[in-house]
């Protein structure tokens, strides 16, 4: 059977991450348990559907602004599988003959949106599980603001944050309770965080402290990253070692042109790298998180 381009995907070996609707996400395959029920308790374009009946219900324009599907180095759970009984079925690359276990989704809502910024809930669904944060979200680059590291939510326990055990676990409703405490606060928590977003686009940072915070970064992934316990910390890190590259490089472009770069430029300059088509989706919000809490502690804000 011959698959149309809106019925086919381009081959996930040579295009990683690929950008997809919707709808072909409904018509991929689904994993399940051995009892016949959804493998995190929900499917991820159900999930999806869930959190636009809540902004609906909530009386907000929504509407998906990015859906991404990715491929990664698991053997055992890679992110993309290809079931070849359904693709002789639809045809090659057929969008119904894939099974996608790492999906990133935005989900926009206009409602307060002004010149420069709009509102976002990021849902990320993968092999650990399932996290959402809420927050504001830089319209021409679709930077994920979590200015508020607790409008965030997930699953599974983190690195740093320890195992949680079975009756410890987050379930879908408890997501979705979330999910809907973030929406009737909506408004204060847009506000509260612009404010923020001004008062970092007014702390000037000189050229001294922006490469004592870049080695401070540096330091932080080293600690994480390292096998000596001496000196080893279990927690996420702001930027792995290849992003403190690009970053510092960004920065030190911005300083020679500018002659200046603000707390917020740190940020924005972090989430730039935070997009699900250019790092491990499991730790975008993570790292997100992790990024405003040491600014929090570098500049009180």
């Amino acid at each position: 059977m011959e698959t149309t381009l809106k019925n086919k995907f381009l081959s996930f070996d040579t295009a990683k991450v690929q950008t997809l609707t919707l709808e072909q996400l409904e018509r991929t395959q689904l994993e399940k348990d051995v009892y016949g029920n959804p493998l995190r308790g929900i499917y991820h374009f159900a999930l999806i559907n869930e959190i636009i009946k809540l902004c609906n219900e909530a009386q907000y324009n929504v509407e998906v602004y990015d859906l991404f599907a990715a491929q990664n180095k698991e053997r055992q759970t890679p992110g993309v599988v290809i079931i070849p009984e359904i693709e002789a079925r639809y045809g090659e690359r057929a969008v119904e003959a894939h099974l996608l276990r790492r999906v990133f989704a935005n989900i926009r809502l206009t409602d307060f949106d002004d010149e420069e910024n709009t509102t976002n809930l990021a849902v990320a669904f993968h092999q650990k599980g399932i996290q959402v944060g809420f927050g504001n979200m830089v319209k021409i680059c679709h930077n994920q603001c979590l200015l508020s590291p607790t409008q965030y939510i997930a699953t599974y326990g983190e690195k740093g944050g320890g195992r949680r055990s079975q009756e410890e676990q987050i379930s879908i409703p408890q997501v979705l309770d979330a999910v809907k405490s973030w929406l009737f606060d909506a408004r204060h928590i847009i506000i509260t965080e612009r404010e923020k977003i001004a008062r970092m686009k007014e702390i000037d940072v000189d050229a001294d402290t922006m490469f004592r915070l870049i080695g401070l970064l540096t330091a932080i992934r080293v600690k994480c990253d390292t096998h000596i316990t001496e000196i080893k910390e279990a927690r996420t890190y702001p930027l792995n070692q290849a992003q403190i590259s690009r970053f510092t490089e960004d920065m030190m472009v911005r300083y020679h042109n500018n002659q200046r770069i603000t707390a917020w430029d740190l940020y924005n300059g972090a989430t730039d790298l935070y997009k699900a088509t250019s790092m491990d989706i499991p730790a975008l919000l993570p790292q997100n998180r992790a990024m405003v809490s040491f600014l929090d502690e570098q500049f009180n804000l």
